[in-house]
């Protein structure tokens, strides 16, 4: 369902402002017919309705066109949606976006089974925020909802997964009438937010924050959107005559917002939601003839291969496959793409490549540890690409990340075996050290496992408030802990938990340059440990690598419980 219902700056529909030869509903209509999404419907204002049918014929998309009068009508409208879905997953959006196709597929022909989000930085102005812990999102914001310390935001397309429609059914018929008549805390946090856009315009117009940061979704400065307790206090901040027309244009839309506030539903029904990230890539809403020929000049500017191709490699990846494998691996996956490997081929090879490597150790020869440690560096840098490939050509599947999982263990192990039956015919046994190693990397594997089973599960027991409160589980905790300490002033003075106080001062230090890059080398991931095994296999003897593997797989796996236990407690 595409939500054409947002006016533009001219009173007309903003789904229908100029792009090209058409309009921005007929190319966004366009690009989801191009990825197979069976059925379109498109929910407008009666006014529009003859001119957004007369747009989508011109455009040559075939679309159902809804008209209805209000954002009451269009949660039922919605509601009617899911209920005629015969148990197919639906999604939503707004009808003026300007994207690329590319940011639509990564959510729309996403094998993952949840329901989605498109998500953005969250230093975007003039949008409505999300938090997520683990992938996972905690609170969604909308017109009428906050979001306490958000992590991210929210750009309009929301993929609801056939195990959901029940819930997002249900949340939308509950929204409709409080849509219609707004509580009085929802009016209040609409006025919070209005306070909010406006400090957040005027700090981007004296520079306080980079503009050109705005579309990185990998920018970690803080929001632009301040957390504002009294609105009345920013009224007097003075903005542009055009900053001024983009606050009034998106205030205007805000509580039309259907889409954000069926998100909200689903949040707080407790379904759980994945956030497909935006990377690099262009989005915007224009609402004016200025603002899209902005946009138009924005998504020119991009080159969507390059940006697709730097987006293939992990952004959480360690600091040797970051800097030692990643700059020439994506270039090895877009040729692997470009000749029609699949990325479960590329794992395939990658394992057999381990084998070889396991097979040259067990030589125990020098010459066989050399070429071992070189295969065995082609083995990670072609388990490194499976992955890239796989992002880079939207071919994700359950097989693909079971595999890869299972012989990234694999040739780990056989490169232990191999070792220790090269050093046996060196006349170095040392079975004690490799079951040894063997032994702490699976305690470390099932401990991450464990870990993020119960963090999983945690997350999937967190409360939500009913939709009707403003403020969210976190938002109203916060509050309260306020107005305790306001209580307690100068009667007593309330700690933090020692671990929390541990786990700030640990995190505060990250601030510092390449800390965070020495504590991901710590952790001994796989990268590290793989560079570890080759260059002391190739250089000194087996002995040595095991010893190397187990005092720095000890180290790792002390600091990673340390971090573990403080976070369960604080």
């Amino acid at each position: 369902m595409v939500f054409a219902t947002a006016a533009g700056s001219d009173g007309g529909p903003a789904a229908l402002l100029p792009w090209h030869d058409g309009t921005l509903l007929g190319r966004l209509t366009g690009q989801l017919a191009s990825l197979g999404v069976a059925r379109i419907v498109v929910v407008t204002r009666p006014p529009w309705e003859a001119a957004v049918r007369a747009a989508l014929q011109r455009s040559g998309t075939v679309a159902e066109v809804v008209a209805s009068a209000g954002v009451e009508h269009d949660l039922k409208s919605f509601a009617a949606l899911v209920a005629d879905s015969n148990g197919r997953g639906l999604a939503a959006l707004y009808g003026d976006i300007v994207t690329h196709r590319e940011a639509l597929a990564g959510l729309l022909a996403n094998p993952q089974t949840n329901s989605l989000i498109l998500g953005g930085g969250r230093m975007r102005p003039m949008v409505f925020r999300v938090r997520a812990r683990r992938g996972r999102v905690l609170s969604a914001g909308s017109a009428y909802h906050a979001v306490h310390r958000p992590t991210g935001t929210f750009l309009g397309v929301l993929r609801i997964a056939p195990t959901d429609l029940a819930a997002v059914g249900a949340a939308a018929l509950a929204l409709a009438p409080l849509a219609a008549a707004p509580p009085e805390s929802w009016l209040g946090e609409l006025d919070r937010k209005a306070a909010s856009w406006r400090l957040a315009l005027a700090r981007l117009a004296e520079g306080d924050v980079d503009a050109a940061a705005l579309d990185d979704d990998q920018a970690s400065p803080d929001d632009v959107d301040e957390e504002i307790e009294a609105p009345g206090d920013v009224q007097d901040v003075e903005l542009s005559e055009a900053d001024e027309a983009r606050l009034r244009d998106r205030l205007a839309t805000a509580p039309d917002d259907a889409v954000a506030l069926l998100l909200v539903g689903l949040v707080r029904s407790g379904a759980p939601i994945a956030i497909s990230h935006l990377r690099r890539l262009f989005w915007a809403r224009p609402l004016s003839a200025e603002a899209l020929a902005e946009a138009e000049r924005g998504i020119a500017d991009i080159d969507e291969d390059r940006v697709l191709l730097d987006s293939a490699v992990k952004g959480s990846d360690g600091f040797f496959t970051t800097f030692f494998v990643s700059p020439y691996s994506k270039y090895i996956a877009r040729w692997c793409a470009r000749r029609g490997f699949t990325p479960n081929q590329v794992t395939t090879v990658s394992v057999l490549i381990g084998l070889a490597a396991a097979i040259a150790f067990a030589t125990g020869e020098r010459w066989g540890l050399i070429t071992g440690a070189v295969l065995l560096q082609l083995a990670f840098t072609t388990d490194c690409v499976d992955g890239q490939l796989a992002r880079y050509t939207r071919q994700f599947s359950k097989l693909g990340a079971w595999l890869d999982s299972v012989f990234d263990r694999t040739k780990e192990y056989l490169a232990f075996a191999g070792l220790a039956i090269g050093a046996s015919r060196m006349g170095d046994p040392v079975w004690l050290l490799a079951c040894a190693a063997i032994t702490l990397q699976t305690a470390r594997h099932m401990s991450d496992f464990s870990f993020g089973g119960s963090q999983r599960d945690a997350l999937g027991a967190t409360s939500q408030p009913p939709l009707a409160q403003a403020a969210d589980a976190a938002g109203q905790a916060a509050g309260m802990r306020r107005n305790d300490r306001r209580e307690a002033v100068e009667t007593v003075v309330v700690q933090r938990p020692l671990p929390a106080r541990v786990l700030s001062a640990w995190h505060g230090i990250d601030r510092a340059p390449g800390v965070r890059w020495i504590k991901k080398m710590i952790t001994f991931p796989i990268g590290e440990r793989f560079a570890a095994i080759s260059i002391t296999a190739a250089l000194f003897t087996p002995r040595v690598t095991f010893i190397t593997v187990l005092a720095w797989g000890s180290l790792g796996i002390a600091y990673s419980l340390t971090g573990r236990v403080l976070r369960s407690l604080r």
